[in-house]
């Protein structure tokens, strides 16, 4: 697997807990959906993060969340503009197969930073019959959403009143029925995952055309 040094250009800061990292693209080559390596060049210690940047970019970047005893999180966050990471890949098969970058319709459901193959996708691709519903807590973790065509997404909240729907992507999805034809891309946490593709195969979606990528 490629391994290359990046410099980075900007931490930029979304919310108390989340963060923007950039870095020059240095030839990167990736296909959107896919995720890579970030280690530290010195200890060696990595971590995986799907990639949130459009591959038409000149830059790379990747939205952490910085976790609570999580040194390696930490240690992107506090990286100076200029220094070095290493980055290892691209890795993954969460990518839009032909029949999605067609006319099929599609449904990308996420939660949290699970948006970041998603905003890939929306900022790559710009003639998708998609719709996605992002399920976050609070409104203002509603990363990137201006890279999404307003009236093809639902922000579920779950502890504000304050997106278009208020409550969990499961509830929206018991609520509104999807049809057997979508294509459905899921990234999140496992117990989303599993709940969701519960509720779509119910509603007669079948098991190839749900493709899920975990975040734990």
């Amino acid at each position: 697997m490629e391994k290359n040094l990046h410099a980075v250009q900007e931490i930029e800061t979304l919310t108390p807990e989340t963060f923007l990292i950039h870095l020059d693209r240095n030839n990167f080559s990736f296909k959107p959906g896919q995720y890579a390596v970030l280690r530290n060049p010195e200890t060696g210690e990595g971590r995986e993060y799907s990639i949130y940047s459009s591959e038409k970019e000149d830059r790379l970047s990747f939205l952490v969340r910085e976790i609570k005893d999580g040194d390696f999180s930490r240690y992107l966050r506090y990286l100076k503009v200029g220094s070095s990471i290493e980055i290892e890949g691209p890795r993954g098969f969460f990518i839009l197969d032909d029949q999605s970058l067609g006319d099929a319709p599609v449904l990308f459901i996420a939660t949290g930073t699970g948006i970041s193959p998603f905003h890939s996708f929306a900022t790559s691709y710009t003639n998708l019959n998609y719709h996605l519903l992002h399920g976050v807590h609070f409104a203002d973790e509603a990363y990137g959403s201006d890279a999404f065509c307003p009236n093809r997404i639902c922000l579920c909240t779950s502890r504000e009143d304050k997106g278009n729907y208020f409550g969990r992507v499961t509830y929206y999805l018991r609520e509104n029925k999807v049809d057997e034809n979508t294509i459905c891309y899921l990234c999140g946490n496992s117990e989303m995952i599993e709940e969701v593709t519960s509720i779509l195969e119910n509603y007669g979606v079948a098991p190839e055309n749900i493709r899920t990528e975990v975040f734990f």
